[in-house]
Parts: C-alpha cells; sequence; structure tokens
C-alpha cells in the first residue's frame, strides 16, 4: 500500500509540473519591480512624451510613452533653439530623448504646480481623475496633493452619473436572471473597467439603482491630510449629509 500511494503521488506531482513552471514566471514578472536608471521621474504629458532617438522633434521616433510611465533622467540638453530635452532611460536597454515638458521630476514644487494646473484645466472626467491621483501619489509632500485627492473624488462623483446613464442603456429593464442581481450588472459595466485599472474604484446604490463612487480619496484625504482645508470641507460636507 505505501508503495501504490507513492507512485500516485509521483503522478499527481507530474501531472501538474507544467502548469507550476508555467505560472511561476508570470508570478515573478507581477511582483519583481524593473530596475530603471537615472533619476526617477514620470511622464504626465502624452502630447509631447515622444521618444526619440536625438534631441530633437524631427528625429527619429523610438516609442509613444504613457502617462504615468516611470523612467530616468540621464542626462539634460537645451538645443540651439532653447528646446530642453532629457536623456531617460524607459527600461534597462532603452534610451532616448524627450522633452523635459512632458516629464514631472517627483517632489518638485514647479512641476507639482504644473501638473496641478493641468488637472485643474483639464474638462474630460477620465484624464483628469488620472492626473488627480498622478498628483496625490508623486506629490505627497507638497499643498497640492489634498487638492488632488478632493478633486479626485468630485471628479469620480460626477463619471458616476453618466456611468449609471450609459449602464442603464447597456443593462436594459429585464430582470436579472437567476441568482444575480442588477448590481452584478452595472458593477460589471464595461464602461468602468478603465477606471478599475488605475484604481478608482465604484459602488452600487440599490435603492436608487445607480452607480456611486465608493469614496476612497476622501477617506484617503482625511487619513494623510486632516488638517488641510480640503479635509476640513469634505468632513462639514459628510456632517451635512448624515444630518439630513
Amino acid at each position: 500500500m505505501p508503495r501504490v500511494r507513492f507512485i500516485r503521488l509521483v503522478v499527481f506531482g507530474t501531472m501538474w509540473l507544467p502548469f507550476v513552471l508555467w505560472l511561476t514566471p508570470l508570478a515573478l514578472a507581477q511582483t519583481r519591480k524593473v530596475f530603471v536608471p537615472g533619476t526617477r521621474a514620470v511622464v504626465f504629458d502624452e502630447r509631447l512624451a515622444a521618444l526619440r532617438a536625438r534631441p530633437d522633434v524631427k528625429a527619429p521616433l523610438t516609442q509613444r510613452l504613457r502617462r504615468g510611465r516611470r523612467i530616468g533622467i540621464l542626462a539634460t540638453l537645451t538645443t540651439r533653439s532653447g528646446a530642453k530635452f532629457y536623456r531617460v532611460a524607459v527600461s534597462r536597454n532603452t534610451r532616448g530623448w524627450v522633452l523635459a515638458e512632458a516629464i514631472l521630476r517627483p517632489g518638485n514644487a514647479n512641476d507639482a504646480q504644473r501638473l496641478w494646473q493641468l488637472t485643474e484645466e483639464t474638462s474630460d472626467d477620465f484624464t483628469k481623475v488620472r492626473l488627480a491621483r498622478l498628483c496625490a501619489d508623486e506629490f505627497r509632500a507638497t499643498k497640492f496633493a489634498p487638492k488632488a485627492l478632493r478633486s479626485l473624488g468630485e471628479t469620480a462623483e460626477r463619471a458616476a452619473e453618466r456611468l449609471t446613464r450609459d449602464a442603464k442603456r447597456r443593462v436594459g429593464d429585464e430582470e436579472p436572471s437567476a441568482g444575480l442581481r442588477k448590481r452584478d450588472y452595472f458593477l460589471n459595466y464595461v464602461g468602468l473597467d478603465r477606471y478599475n485599472r488605475i484604481g478608482v474604484t465604484f459602488d452600487f446604490d440599490d435603492a436608487a439603482e445607480r452607480i456611486v463612487y465608493d469614496g476612497a480619496a476622501y477617506r484617503e484625504l482625511l487619513r494623510r491630510y486632516p488638517r488641510s482645508q480640503e479635509a476640513v470641507d469634505i468632513r462639514v460636507r459628510q456632517e451635512k449629509l448624515t444630518t439630513r
């Protein structure tokens, strides 16, 4: 009997070994942080974030960098025309030149102001949420971080109204299938996907049958910056809501 049990264990282990070997690199890829040389920086203006072979806007394009991409600054160069470029690393082996105006240096007060100004001027809800999240993450020690968290929350609340309208058109008036609720359909609406990918999540108000923002940015604001004017305003607002 012990020999039979041993053989069964060996066979079972052999069956699962290929799956374990396939899964392990995926798990390591998700947990391993990629080292990028240079002074830490982040892309914030996609309109200008073209990685080029030389410090020239007409030079061959290597790749387009996405907003929020972490990079490393290796050198700085100002051209004869006055345009400022950074030589940057986007991975261990990929280098290139990008306009300095497309890049933020975390902790730099001037860059924080630039990002906050762009956040305020942006009209698209999703873009505003992304910029506000970037500002709150990269400039936590500045006065703009609590402003960004408040803006993120307010914009997400406004986006929830539009998402509700869009989801209702997609879901329709049909009753949910057995074992499901309207909540399941609304919170699986495809329009929520891109928000979810940047860490902004929503909930569902069953009584009103509408999507609502879960308030995470407000909770972070009250926790990190309890003495800020933005936190005071949020507490006053919450008190008014609870006394209704």
